[in-house]
């Protein structure tokens, strides 16, 4: 979950300042002040970012909350973050965000859907030679949406790890491939050997867009492996049917413990457990 959960309109994936700033200018931030009648929504958001402790500035907002008359007066007295939460909340799919030229807000597509559009129309687009990199900030961003705590790609003396996350107090590290072949046992061996050189508490997602071959599994889950595998069709059931990307994880993460088989595919999974499938990501 995210940890600006408190807020149900901000849009993390839309956010473009890091976490201290996010803090400093929208948790902490405070704004008390009396909107005057008449006066229209549009006022009140201006004056939010005018009013604050730290004046934030304005970057876009619907031309649409001018139409919006209030005949009285509006009392302020809260964090600029709750302030613009509530105005959000007065029209159905509008998100606030920040970025470095100040407060957006806007209507907005939920959020399972538009990753899902990025991943099939701006990733799968891309050449081979870009892909690979996309796929990477596009899970980066995946997991931050998700309340994952991600890091990203970063290299070590003689290897490269494609991100880490933090999942039910454990971290993960993370191989993400995307090519036109299946992924087979020597690129799991290799991922299994990586994560095995950590602490003892590390485990690992080896997330294949392609999907991995039948004989690689076979030959890969004999032993005690410190990794769950995820697909590119288990990504698009997890955007079609709005699934939480956690839960789906530990699933994933349970069947492995009980079974020492590192991939089933969540759909059959979730045909067999007491997860809410209805658990949602956004």
């Amino acid at each position: 979950m995210s940890k600006w959960r408190f807020w149900s309109r901000f849009s993390e994936y839309d956010n473009t300042v890091d976490q201290k700033t996010l803090r400093r200018l929208a948790e902490d931030n405070f704004v008390s002040h009396s909107v005057p009648a008449p006066g229209t929504r549009l006022d009140v958001v201006h004056q939010i970012a005018q009013y604050a402790q730290i004046p934030v500035g304005i970057e876009s907002v619907p031309d649409f909350l001018a139409d919006d008359k209030l005949i009285r007066g509006q009392v302020i007295f809260e964090s600029l973050g709750n302030a613009l939460d509530k105005v959000a909340l007065n029209y159905p799919g509008m998100c606030w965000w920040l970025t470095e030229r100040g407060v957006n807000m806007a209507i907005t597509e939920p959020l399972h859907i538009r990753l899902g559009k990025r991943l099939d129309s701006e990733v799968a687009t891309l050449i081979p030679q870009t892909r690979g990199y996309a796929f990477e900030n596009f899970l980066d961003v995946l997991f931050s949406v998700s309340g994952l705590s991600p890091r990203k790609a970063f290299r070590l003396k003689g290897e490269q790890i494609d991100g880490s996350f933090q999942l039910d107090h454990t971290t993960y590290l993370v191989e993400a491939k995307w090519q036109e072949e299946l992924t087979g046992n020597r690129d799991l061996q290799a991922f299994a050997g990586v994560v095995a050189t950590k602490a003892t508490w590390a485990r690992g997602l080896f997330i294949s867009y392609s999907g991995f071959s039948s004989d690689g599994l076979f030959a890969f889950e004999r032993g005690s492996k410190p990794i769950i595998c995820l697909s590119g069709d288990e990504l698009r059931h997890i955007f079609e049917y709005n699934l939480n990307l956690a839960d789906a994880l530990l699933l994933k993460a349970r069947y492995t413990a009980e079974t020492g088989r590192v991939f089933m595919p969540v759909q059959e999974l979730l045909k067999s457990s007491q997860v809410d499938p209805f658990h949602t990501l956004s």
